[in-house]
């Protein structure tokens, strides 16, 4: 049958999905080169949509390319000058992170005609705000919880390297040790920092629903519900949400030609 490719490139891996029409059928982790061209020998690609926040995206599509321009399939690259079906108040949409507006898209699917807050929790943590209008308002970007654990090695003299499989919920939240505290100050640093601009939001406009997506949005969720139990918004984890906005951003222009 024939099948709608999204591919994303992220600053640390490249990712794929395939829908037929508006359901998501396969997702294709750490794409390369190589397993794209397997996608495209196997699957009817009849539209095709990138997304990317590095160079990368080039190198994968000179692979493709040529063999999809022959066959007459349309790709969108994008960016900034693509029609889109939001509105965007960013003042500087030149510099806003495509993966940024695919999952503000993405939400619109999700909780339609409501205020979203997306949390994106992948090398960099995002907040991006839309409304129920469909207006995108623009958002935060402060660091991953991987980088925080390297940043805090690279940046000192002694501090070791951690990550957050060190992580103990069940153990104090006073650091017994440079491991716990470092685990700990990362990790509730993140919670508290991510509870607070949830908070911030609410307060300006009004109650919403919360979409944590990104690698880490299934560890940080499970260590949020303590501290969001307080919070009287709906808090939802969408793994393909930033799929599901490639997809919808590429619908949106096939209808309009």
């Amino acid at each position: 049958m024939p099948m709608n490719l999204a591919i994303d490139v992220g600053n640390t891996s490249a990712k794929a999905a395939l829908f037929d029409k508006e359901r998501l059928t396969r997702r294709i982790e750490d794409l390369d080169e190589s397993s794209l061209k397997v996608i495209l020998s196997q699957e009817r690609i009849e539209n095709m949509i990138v997304s990317s926040v590095n160079t990368y995206s080039e190198k994968l599509l000179s692979s493709c390319v040529p063999p999809l321009a022959s066959q007459h399939i349309p790709i969108f690259k994008l960016n900034y000058q693509l029609p889109l079906p939001i509105k965007i108040l960013y003042q500087t949409p030149e510099t806003l992170g495509m993966d940024r507006v695919a999952a503000v898209v993405g939400a619109t699917l999700v909780c339609s005609n409501t205020n979203s807050l997306v949390i994106d929790a992948g090398t960099c943590i995002t907040f991006d705000f839309i409304d129920a209008s469909k207006n995108y308002h623009g958002g935060a970007i402060t660091l991953g919880v991987a980088m925080r654990f390297k940043a805090l090695h690279e940046f000192t003299a002694k501090l070791p390297l951690f990550s957050k499989a060190s992580f103990d919920a069940t153990a104090s939240f006073i650091g017994k040790s440079t491991e716990s505290s470092i685990t700990n100050g990362v990790v509730y640093g993140v919670a508290h920092e991510i509870k607070g601009m949830i908070e911030k939001y609410i307060s300006t406009f009004g109650n919403m629903n919360v979409i944590l997506c990104g690698g880490d949005a299934p560890f940080l969720h499970e260590n949020l519900k303590e501290k969001l139990a307080d919070i009287s918004t709906n808090v939802v984890i969408e793994k393909d949400l930033l799929f599901l906005g490639l997809n919808q951003i590429l619908l949106y222009n096939l209808n309009r030609n």
